[in-house]
């Protein structure tokens, strides 16, 4: 009787897993929603993330570059899916060294850039990619690119593993 009722929660185990493994790469946290489109190593010095991020009104997304060494540099994009609701910040220790609002962009315009900044040690070697929806009514999508070096790491809400 034990063994059938092992036997039974093993089955009942196994099905659950693979339900919630074919789930995809999209994931809910406390900040936002997100997706991991493509990630990449880049000739074996560099790699590459792309990220969807999703922001319901007034929230904030971080994304956390740790271990980053003087010298390394980091480059990328994003552009707004949606609306161009959010406010994009690269924070350095307590220096913003980046920063785009969307009420800089003219009517019709998108609110996309290029970001590329060199770590140094007055500004630390954690950056922070921050993202915030500062609109009151709509979830604001954006797509990010993050290339930087294989040392560094990347953590915050996201699950990278």
């Amino acid at each position: 009787m034990i063994r059938k009722i092992l036997a039974l929660g093993l089955v009942f185990i196994i099905v659950l897993t693979m339900f919630a493994g074919c789930s995809g790469s999209s994931k809910e946290t406390p900040t936002g929603k997100y997706e991991i489109l493509r990630k990449a190593v880049l000739g074996g010095k560099w790699q590459m993330y792309q990220f969807r991020l999703k922001m319901e009104p007034g929230s904030e997304f971080d994304i956390d570059l740790l271990d980053l060494v003087i010298g390394d540099k980091v480059d990328g994009y994003f552009y707004p899916e949606t609306e161009n609701g959010a406010t994009v910040e690269i924070i350095a220790g307590a220096n913003v060294i980046y920063k785009i609002e969307p009420a800089g962009i003219p009517a019709g315009g998108t609110m996309s850039d290029r970001f590329s900044f060199v770590a140094n040690q007055p500004l630390g070697t954690a950056h922070v990619l921050k993202f915030t929806n500062n609109g009151t009514e709509k979830t604001v999508s954006v797509f990010v690119e993050i290339i930087y070096p294989t040392t560094g790491k990347i953590r915050g809400p996201l699950d990278v593993k």
